[in-house]
C-alpha cells in the first residue's frame, strides 16, 4: 500500500514539474486557454517613533496612513511591526478570441491577505482585490465585476503597497462596477472615453448610508496618451458622483469629485507622476472626509521615479489632503500628509529588496500636528 502512495505522489510531482513555467509571465495553467497564475510574496516590516495606522501590520488599522493624535495616551510611543499581509496571488485569463468573432473575453481573480478581522499575524483571511470578466477588443470593452475605479487611476511607487498614500492625497480604490470603455488610436497617440456604474461604498451592509439611498456611484474618465522617446505620456480627467444619507436624518449628502492625473516620462532617469483632486465628502474614495457630512476637500500627490539601471531604482514623492477647517469638528482630522523616499534593489531576477523613509504629519482640529518618522523594509519575490 505504501508503494502505491509513493507511486501516486511521484506521478503528481511529475505532472506539476512538467507544466510549462515562465516566471516573468506567471505560471501557465492551460495549453488550450491562455490562463496564468501571477503574484508575489511580500515580507514587510515598519518601525516608527510615534503610533501610526499603516501598511496592514495590525497596528491601529482603523486609521490607515495617519499619525494617531499624540494628545491621546501612548500615541507618541515608538513601535515595530511585521507583516505578510500584502502577499498577492492572481489568476488571469488573457483575452481569448472566439472563432469567427470580432471580440475577445478575459477574466481575473486576484487575492491578498490584508485583513483587519484578526490580531494574529499567522491567521489572515484572504481578501478579493480584483474579480471581473470583460468582453471587447482593442477599440471597445465592457467589464463586469470588481476593478479599480475610473476616478484618479494612478498609484505612486511606494514600498507601502498596502496603503499607497491613501488618506494622504491618493484617492480612488477598487469596487464592484459595470464599465464601458472606448479607445481610439492614431499615429503614436490615442484617446480613451470610459464610464461606469459602481457600488456607492465599499461596504456590503444594507444599512450603509450610501447603499440605502438606492443611487449608485457614477464615474467617468477622459484620457489621452502619446508615445514619447522615454515612455508613454498619459493624461486623464476624471469625475465621480454619489449620494449618502445624512447620519442625523437630514437631507441626503451629495458626494462628488474631479481629478487630473498625469504620467510624464520626461527623461530616462526621471518619470514624473502627479495627481490632484477637489470635491465634497469623498470618503467612499478613501478620502479623510466624512461620507455623511458636507466637507470640502482638495489634495494630491507627486512622485519622481528614477530607474538608474536594471537592478536599482529610487522613488521620491509627497502627498497630502486638506479639508476646509470650518467643516471639521474639534478633535477630528483636517489635514494629512506624507513625504517618502525609497530605494529598490533587484539582486537577482524576480527578487526585490527595498527600504523607504516616511515623514508623516497629521493635524487634528484644535489639537495641532502629530508627527511620525517611519522606516519600512520589504523583501518581495515576484512570480
Amino acid at each position: 500500500m505504501k508503494k502505491l502512495y509513493v507511486l501516486a505522489l511521484l506521478l503528481v510531482c511529475g505532472l506539476i514539474l512538467s507544466s510549462p513555467v515562465k516566471a516573468e509571465e506567471g505560471f501557465s495553467v492551460s495549453s488550450k486557454l491562455p490562463m496564468k497564475v501571477y503574484g508575489f510574496i511580500a515580507a514587510q516590516t515598519m518601525w516608527g517613533d510615534s503610533q501610526v495606522g499603516s501598511f496592514g501590520n495590525n497596528l491601529n488599522m482603523t486609521a490607515p496612513n495617519r499619525v494617531i493624535d499624540e494628545t491621546t495616551v501612548g500615541a507618541d510611543d515608538a513601535f515595530i511591526g511585521f507583516t505578510m499581509q500584502n502577499t498577492r496571488v492572481g489568476l488571469y485569463l488573457e483575452p481569448y478570441e472566439f472563432d469567427g468573432k470580432s471580440y475577445a473575453i478575459d477574466a481575473r481573480l486576484e487575492l491578498d491577505f490584508w485583513s483587519t478581522a484578526t490580531v494574529s499575524y499567522s491567521v489572515q483571511s484572504p481578501r478579493i482585490r480584483r474579480a471581473y470578466m470583460s468582453l471587447g477588443n482593442d477599440t471597445w470593452n465592457v467589464l463586469f465585476g470588481q476593478e479599480w475605479d475610473l476616478f484618479a487611476p494612478l498609484n505612486p511607487a511606494s514600498i507601502n503597497v498596502g496603503n499607497v498614500l491613501w488618506n494622504q492625497g491618493n484617492v480612488g480604490f477598487r469596487r464592484p462596477q459595470v464599465r464601458s470603455t472606448y479607445k481610439h488610436g492614431y499615429d503614436k497617440s490615442g484617446v480613451e472615453v470610459a464610464a461606469s456604474v459602481n457600488s456607492p461604498n465599499n461596504s456590503m451592509l444594507f444599512n450603509d448610508l450610501g447603499n440605502t439611498t438606492g443611487i449608485p456611484m457614477f464615474q467617468g474618465r477622459l484620457g489621452y496618451w502619446r508615445d514619447w522617446s522615454n515612455g508613454k505620456f498619459q493624461a486623464y480627467v476624471s469625475g465621480m458622483y454619489a449620494r449618502h444619507n445624512d447620519a442625523a436624518g437630514g437631507a441626503d449628502i451629495n458626494n462628488w469629485g474631479s481629478a487630473l492625473s498625469l504620467d510624464m516620462p520626461f527623461l530616462k532617469y526621471a518619470k514624473v507622476q502627479a495627481e490632484g483632486f477637489f470635491g465634497y465628502s469623498m470618503n467612499p474614495l478613501l478620502s479623510i472626509t466624512a461620507a455623511t457630512t458636507k466637507q470640502r476637500t482638495f489634495g494630491g500627490w507627486a512622485a519622481i521615479t528614477s530607474p538608474w539601471c536594471d537592478y536599482f531604482e529610487t522613488n521620491i514623492g509627497y502627498g497630502g489632503e486638506f479639508v476646509r477647517s470650518a467643516d471639521v469638528a474639534a478633535g477630528n482630522l483636517k489635514t494629512n500628509m506624507v513625504g517618502f523616499a525609497n530605494m529598490k534593489f533587484k539582486p537577482v531576477t524576480h527578487l526585490m529588496l527595498g527600504v523607504e523613509y516616511n515623514y508623516l504629519r497629521s493635524n487634528y482640529q484644535g489639537n495641532g500636528n502629530s508627527i511620525a518618522h517611519g522606516v519600512l523594509g520589504t523583501a518581495m519575490y515576484v512570480f
